[in-house]
C-alpha cells in the first residue's frame, strides 16, 4: 500500500515499543538489525534503542519520497485474518528515487521479538576469556 510521508508517520507510530528489524539498504550501510523502534517526527527522522548500543540509533528518511506497507493480510487471501495478525509480520518500506533504502519489521512473532529484549547487562566472563591476548613484538 502507497502512501505519503504523514501517513506513513502516523501509521508507524502504532509500533512504538514494537521490536523491529531494520534492514538499510544504502551504500555506506548495507545490513539487518534487531532494534526496538520509539519514535518518528513529522520531518521522517526515526528512532530505536537497541542493545549493546549506547546511543540511540536514528534513521534519517527526511529525502525518502515513497513510502509503502506490505500488510500480510493483503498477501494472504482465504485465511483466517485474526491467526494472519497474531503471527505475520508487517514491513514498512522506504525508497529515494524508486530505489529502496530502508525496510522495517515489525516482529509480531514472539520468538523473533525476543532477538530485541537482550539484557542489557554484560555477561560475566570465565577466567579463559578475561585474559588479555598476546601482545607480538615489533
Amino acid at each position: 500500500m502507497q502512501c505519503s510521508r504523514n501517513e506513513f508517520v502516523a501509521a508507524i507510530q502504532a509500533w512504538r515499543d514494537s521490536p523491529c528489524a531494520v534492514h538499510l539498504h544504502t551504500d555506506e550501510v548495507s545490513g539487518a538489525f534487531v532494534v526496538t523502534f520509539h519514535s518518528a517526527s513529522t520531518d521522517g527522522m526515526l528512532e530505536f534503542s537497541a542493545h549493546p548500543l549506547l546511543q540511540p540509533f536514528m534513521v534519517d528518511l527526511s529525502k525518502a519520497s515513497e513510502f509503502e506497507f506490505v500488510l500480510p493480510e493483503d498477501d494472504v487471501k482465504g485465511v483466517d485474518s485474526e491467526l494472519v495478525k497474531r503471527v505475520a509480520d508487517e514491513i514498512a518500506l522506504a525508497r529515494v528515487a524508486g530505489k529502496l533504502v530502508f525496510s522495517m519489521t515489525r516482529l509480531i512473532d514472539p520468538f523473533a521479538s525476543r532477538m530485541a529484549n537482550v539484557a542489557s547487562s554484560p555477561k560475566p566472563r570465565t577466567d579463559a576469556e578475561s585474559v588479555p591476548p598476546p601482545v607480538e613484538p615489533d
